[in-house]
């Protein structure tokens, strides 16, 4: 298993998803668990809703890779990971199941207890490293968990450029710099697009507003 020491100064404040994207649970478990394969996740849950707690959260696992979100960089640092299986993008990417929801609503709630995670700081794989990952994906709905992400009251101004609408989302302004078209597509996964691509249309613009504000 890998995993590091928490340095003293970095809080958890973080519970990233993600899904498995390998062929099956136990090669997922294999992976997780093999001290050489440079990962590992605190968490991973079968689509039977079966829950392996495989580290103790107050260690850090090595789940996030490289990754930034808002003003922070070297996610895992901060952070919880839950896996779940799921074949992927790669290998047959499919809905996730009613247990695996249960599952994962009660990790949730007692790392929220626990850790006072706030919902806006239970996010995705593909939010923090939007030009690598896809995970959870846009078959996740989170709120079959109960999840509301975004609490802005209200507008501060009245028209936000795409810009200020990727940074009040979340992500780290390099991302925003040099790797928009993926914080794009990450938002559409959000969304729940079927359909991702790049393309910025009115009903984009319109959808993302409704996401950061109602």
């Amino acid at each position: 298993m890998n995993y590091s020491f928490r340095k003293k100064n970095k809080i958890v404040k973080y519970i990233v998803i993600h899904y498995t994207g390998m062929k099956n649970l136990n090669l997922a478990y294999q992976k997780l668990s093999d001290s050489y394969s440079n990962v590992s996740s605190h968490y991973l849950i079968s689509r039977g809703g079966k829950i392996f707690n495989l580290l103790c959260p107050k260690f850090k696992a090595w789940h996030a890779g490289k990754s930034k979100w808002g003003l922070e960089t070297n996610i895992n640092d901060y952070s919880i990971g839950i896996e779940l299986e799921n074949k992927g993008h790669e290998h047959g990417y499919r809905n996730f199941t009613k247990n695996q929801y249960i599952s994962l609503g009660k990790i949730i709630n007692f790392l929220r207890a626990n850790f006072y995670i706030s919902d806006r700081d239970i996010i995705y794989h593909s939010d923090i490293s939007p030009n690598r990952k896809k995970d959870p994906g846009e078959k996740f709905f989170i709120n079959n968990i109960d999840v509301k992400r975004f609490k802005f009251k209200k507008k501060q101004i009245k028209y936000y450029s795409l810009n200020q609408m990727l940074v009040l989302y979340g992500f780290h302004l390099s991302y925003i710099k040099n790797y928009k078209k993926y914080c794009i597509e990450s938002v559409k996964r959000s969304l729940n697009y079927k359909n991702i691509s790049p393309q910025i249309t009115k009903k984009f613009i319109r959808d993302f507003n409704n996401l950061l504000f109602n």
